[in-house]
């Protein structure tokens, strides 16, 4: 169980030793701007009001040559310019991204981005553990990377997570903004996305942002979160729900990052989709043609 769910969601059961609130059941969301038919999205909106300076460079990071083909090939799914101007990032703000992953394939944008006149802060995985674990292999990926590219890295700060239950991300009330990628799944199945949103929830500043995306089943009940995690996919009430029940108020929604073509109904999950294409060679023509998963994308404030 452990090995399959970090292989994919890069979490960090071995670790725990937190409470975790009771999961909560599908209910309405609370109100929030939501893309109406045929109108604006507020991540096109988002686009069209931001900053300028925050614009030109974040277009000049999704451009940099730090990026590899392979990453900027994904941005047609990820659109990492609305999704980041959607969660209202600006150059000179503190920025915190959970969980970025031995690839750190937004860590290459956020980093340029901020490194001239905000910051950025990161989690890593505890690299002192046997040197053939997921977490120690990915957790020195990722810190090679880093070292790697000194020019682009140098001022990023890293956090070692060692146990979640005692994460604590920044001083209380300093950050502007919090993120996370495809991630939420992974933290219910393990049971840790109490300990991480609380620690996110005390970095923020009063009316700062958690910005998530995370893959979006179909609407149902959820009487299991944990099984219905194991797909990678959880309903997107089911999300908010979970999310403001650590004091988080949803402000707004993106349909950016959804992708009408994803079914959800997947042999191997999720991951049966591109990047991962746990199938093989199976089917693999079908599944490229699909595209990555369809997303949801949320922005939350803390009151």
């Amino acid at each position: 169980m452990f090995l399959r769910t970090a292989l994919r969601s890069l979490s960090l059961t071995a670790l725990v030793t937190t409470t975790v609130l009771p999961g909560c059941a599908s209910k309405p969301a609370a109100p929030a701007e939501t893309p109406a038919p045929g109108g604006e999205d507020p991540a096109a909106a988002a686009v069209r009001d931001a900053d300028p300076a925050t614009v030109e460079a974040l277009k000049a990071a999704i451009a940099g040559p730090q990026r590899s083909a392979e990453n900027r090939a994904r941005d047609q799914y990820r659109h990492p310019l609305e999704t980041l101007l959607f969660f209202g990032l600006k150059k000179d703000q503190t920025v915190v991204e959970l969980w970025p992953g031995g690839g750190g394939w937004f860590t290459e944008i956020l980093a340029p981005t901020l490194r001239d006149s905000g910051k950025l802060i990161v989690t890593n995985f505890d690299t002192s553990g046997p040197a053939d674990a997921y977490q120690t292999r990915n957790g020195k990926k990722f810190l090679e990377k880093l070292a790697g590219a000194p020019e682009v890295y140098d001022k990023v700060e890293v956090v070692t997570v060692t146990d979640p239950s005692a994460l604590v991300l920044a001083p209380e009330n300093s950050v502007d903004l919090v993120v996370t990628f495809r991630n939420t799944h992974g933290w219910v199945e393990d049971n840790i996305d109490a300990a991480i949103y609380g620690a996110a929830f005390k970095a923020l500043k009063p009316g700062g942002v958690l910005g998530v995306e995370a893959h979006r089943a179909k609407p149902q009940q959820v009487d299991d979160p944990k099984k219905v995690a194991e797909t990678g996919y959880l309903p997107e009430d089911w999300v908010v729900a979970r999310i403001e029940s650590f004091g988080f108020k949803l402000q707004a929604r993106s349909e950016i990052n959804a992708n009408p073509k994803d079914t959800k109904d997947y042999e191997k999950g999720v991951w049966t989709l591109p990047p991962s294409f746990e199938l093989g060679d199976k089917d693999r023509d079908k599944y490229a043609a699909i595209g990555e998963s369809d997303r949801m994308t949320l922005k939350f404030v803390k009151p």
